[in-house]
């Protein structure tokens, strides 16, 4: 369970107290990432992230902050999505006073200085790079691409090189004080919780000042166009393995038909012992890394598939898939795999949430999309009540082959694949 506290400048808070543990996350999210953006300033979420590791007026340069907080032992980072962005800190809990005070600095008082703003667009360049080059990392742009083809959502959350290039600091500033603002600020404070930590979180983040920031302003989701020959991309590329990713309009985060989802998916493709792994990998030898998925966004989802495999097995895999997919569309599963699946689900969760930070993402994200904050037992009860029917409806709700959307990386022709 969570304590919750609201700031009295409408920072929100939220302590989960774990027992039998020594260390404390603290973990600031914003509801804001990559669909915010306009089109010319694609990528500047990711950017502002970047920048908020770069000084400020009491910890003047990186090396100053990092070094500051490299000699607790902690874990720190921050990371950029669609739909939001964080910075969290994990420590000793001895080090909470500390760890807020830089997080919280970092925050308010990050410089922007106009040469390191500068200078951070070449490892933010490079960091682009590296997702091109490495297929096994690119095929999830290249899907959500085609997807969601005309909206935000299927931009690359970092941008391009020419976006990156253009960012003036007037319009970078612009952009961070319409977002980054205390009543926009979820903070999960999660691990070895006591009055003395309660007490930092007010003093360190409930000093920040409001400057009327935005909570959501972002165009509606929109699919692409459902014409076969526009339904799939291949990036052509000269690699000994192709990444093949297809997939299908989804649901929301807080559709109800997420529980049969995720157990369907699990049997699908989300373990070593479910179907898709079995046919394709154990069976076939089409492919080393097969698995299914989802992704929950705002107003929209997707449910995927993804494999890497050689280039004269794709046409195969897809089959395999389709096989899949239609057996569970037609007879959905067992009594063995429905109730696997669930212990599965309830056991791999279990493992997560005795970290820290699993347990600080966990209820950052339930408190910035969810309409009723779910801890994870509720959840799971409601998972066990799922049933081969509630599988089946969902099944055949999701995968209609017009819609499905398929995206390859390799050295692979467009009209050689059949879908």
């Amino acid at each position: 369970m969570y304590e919750y506290l609201e700031l009295k400048n409408k920072a929100k808070v939220y302590f989960i107290p774990l027992l039998d543990t020594k260390s404390l996350t603290t973990l600031v999210m914003y509801p804001v990432g990559s669909r915010y953006e306009a089109e010319k300033m694609a990528g500047v979420s990711h950017y502002v992230e970047h920048l908020m590791f770069k000084g400020t007026k009491k910890r003047p340069n990186t090396l100053n902050l990092t070094r500051e907080i490299d000699r607790l032992g902690a874990q720190y980072n921050a990371f950029t999505g669609k739909e939001y962005t964080g910075y969290y800190i994990k420590a000793d809990a001895k080090y909470s006073e500390v760890s807020m005070d830089i997080l919280s600095d970092m925050l308010f008082n990050s410089k922007f200085d106009p040469k390191e703003m500068e200078r951070e667009k070449g490892p933010i360049i490079e960091e682009i790079r590296m997702y091109q080059d490495n297929p096994l990392m690119n095929i999830d742009n290249i899907f959500e691409d085609v997807m969601y083809a005309g909206c935000s959502l299927g931009r690359d959350i970092a941008g391009t090189e020419a976006h990156v290039r253009s960012y003036k600091r007037p319009d970078v500033i612009k952009y961070r004080d319409t977002y980054y603002s205390p009543n926009n600020m979820t903070i999960v404070v999660a691990g070895a919780i006591d009055e003395k930590v309660k007490e930092q979180v007010k003093k360190y983040f409930g000093a920040g000042k409001n400057s009327g920031a935005k909570k959501r302003d972002f165009k509606s989701a929109c699919f692409g166009p459902i014409e076969k020959d526009k339904r799939i991309v291949v990036q052509k590329k000269d690699t000994d393995q192709v990444q093949l990713m297809l997939g299908f309009p989804g649901f929301d985060y807080n559709d109800d038909r997420n529980y049969a989802e995720g157990v369907m998916n699990t049997i699908l493709g989300g373990s070593m012992s479910s179907r898709l792994f079995i046919q394709i990998r154990e069976r076939r030898g089409l492919a080393y890394m097969v698995r299914s998925g989802s992704e929950n966004f705002r107003d929209t989802g997707h449910v995927f598939v993804r494999a890497g495999l050689e280039a004269k097995n794709i046409n195969k895999a897809i089959a395999v898939i389709k096989k899949e997919i239609e057996r569970i569309c037609e007879k959905g599963v067992s009594k063995k795999e429905l109730a696997d699946a669930k212990t599965h689900i309830r056991g791999a969760m279990t493992l997560s949430l005795e970290d820290s930070s699993a347990q600080a993402n966990y209820y950052a994200s339930e408190a910035l999309f969810s309409k009723n904050m779910e801890d994870p037992e509720e959840r799971l009860e409601k998972i066990e009540k799922i049933t081969n029917e509630d599988i089946i409806k969902v099944a055949k709700q999701v995968f209609k082959w017009n819609q499905m959307r398929v995206a390859i990386i390799g050295n692979v022709d467009k009209k050689d694949i059949k879908f």
